[in-house]
């Protein structure tokens, strides 16, 4: 076995804004050192590698993530308790009550709406010169169509973007983005346990659901404001991320679209693909309960352990040309949306809304032209806060 003392390390600031802006070098490099990384200005463990990280996160026994999935502790202790902090047998309770609007069967009734939403935004971007792939339309589905679903009354809504790439930076460390993070999230805590109540959210939604729960007695308050917290924080910035790659990588590659045109068939995959390469959540972490052992590798007990979902999605162990966008490619998984029992709560609804946009583009748009997008500066969430994008119609 190999101890500790040779797994290898990677010197890098991974919450710089330089890494952030260009860090898939960094990953290739992480991986060719192997599976398992320390990173000593961390002081945290890594897996960088598709078997390895796989196999990790099915071992949530061993791997808790109910001490916190930060980079460091005070980001740990702050988000502990939420449904992607918890571990069983709090975790199943949790995913229990916050699923059922989120699975396929119950997200069709949604499909029309979406799909009509879909058509009227791609039928106004392509008579426009340019515009910005992010802000006019990664964000349209999100904001008009989920933030109905969520439920939240006007100032919540209003909120909701900006709460929601908080919580994705206090997931980092406590760097400046992390600080800022913290207070946000506390004004949503906030907002939650003092203006939320059934007078006031939207009837039917996924709150008024929640809330209804808590007073019937059939859900603990505590737990049920940690969804209401859930439902509000990642539906929104994974899915414009996703929905921003999709526009780029389409952009890039025109022969890929042009194969999808043929074949819509490869719509799903096509969303796949895109959120594999782009891997919206870079990385997560989990703790060691116990020693264990990761591919020969020994790693301590008590040691923070960092999913990174970015670096596994490109490995070229697993993938055939990794760093290329194929629309066709045959693979059985990726790690995009997680796995096994922390795996996205909301995978279906943002696969939903990327094909609902792609099927609206297919008969409009010739092609797709973007120039180079802007970084935006998250911890956690690897996403574009600007691509000017114009769509050229079919004639």
């Amino acid at each position: 076995l190999i101890f500790m003392k040779n797994i290898p390390s990677y010197n890098c600031d991974f919450y710089s804004d330089d890494f952030i802006k260009n860090p898939f070098p960094h990953y290739a490099k992480m991986r060719s050192l192997g599976p398992v990384i320390y990173i000593p200005k961390l002081r945290n463990f890594a897996l960088t590698q598709f078997n390895a990280l796989k196999l990790a996160l099915l071992d949530y026994k061993s791997l808790s993530s109910g001490n916190g999935i930060a980079s460091d502790e005070i980001g740990c202790q702050f988000v502990k308790g939420q449904i992607v902090s918890s571990d069983p047998p709090v975790h199943k309770i949790m995913r229990k009550a916050m699923l059922p609007p989120l699975m396929p069967q119950t997200l069709k009734q949604a499909i029309p709406d979406i799909k009509k939403a879909s058509d009227k935004i791609i039928k106004e971007l392509i008579n426009k010169k340019e515009f910005d792939g992010v802000s006019d339309l990664a964000h349209y589905l999100p904001l008009s169509i989920v933030t109905d679903l969520v439920g939240l009354p006007d100032f919540g809504k209003k909120n909701m973007l900006k709460w929601a790439g908080a919580s994705f930076d206090v997931l980092g460390i406590q760097n400046e983005r992390g600080r800022k993070g913290v207070q946000e999230i506390i004004e949503l805590r906030k907002f939650i346990s003092g203006k939320l109540n059934l007078n006031n959210v939207k009837p039917k939604s996924w709150i008024d659901r929640i809330l209804k729960m808590i007073v019937s007695g059939s859900l603990d308050e505590t737990l049920g404001n940690r969804i209401i917290r859930d439902y509000i924080n990642p539906s929104l910035d994974t899915t414009i991320s996703a929905i921003s790659h999709l526009i780029y990588y389409l952009s890039k590659n025109n022969k890929e679209w042009q194969k999808l045109q043929q074949d819509p068939t490869l719509l799903k995959n096509t969303a796949n693909e895109a959120i594999r390469l782009g891997s919206p959540i870079r990385c997560f972490s989990r703790i060691a309960v116990k020693e264990i052992e990761i591919e020969k590798y020994i790693i301590p007990k008590h040691a923070r352990v960092m999913m990174i979902f970015a670096s596994a999605n490109r490995d070229e162990k697993v993938y055939e040309n990794p760093d290329k966008f194929c629309i066709d490619r045959k693979f059985k998984d990726h790690l995009g949306f997680g796995h096994g029992i922390h795996s996205c709560v909301g995978m279906h609804l943002a696969q939903v809304e990327m094909i609902s946009l792609l099927e609206a583009m297919l008969p409009l748009v010739e092609k797709i032209e973007t120039k180079e997008p802007e970084i935006a500066l998250n911890n956690t969430i690897y996403g574009f806060s600007k691509l000017p994008t114009k769509f050229i119609p079919i004639s």
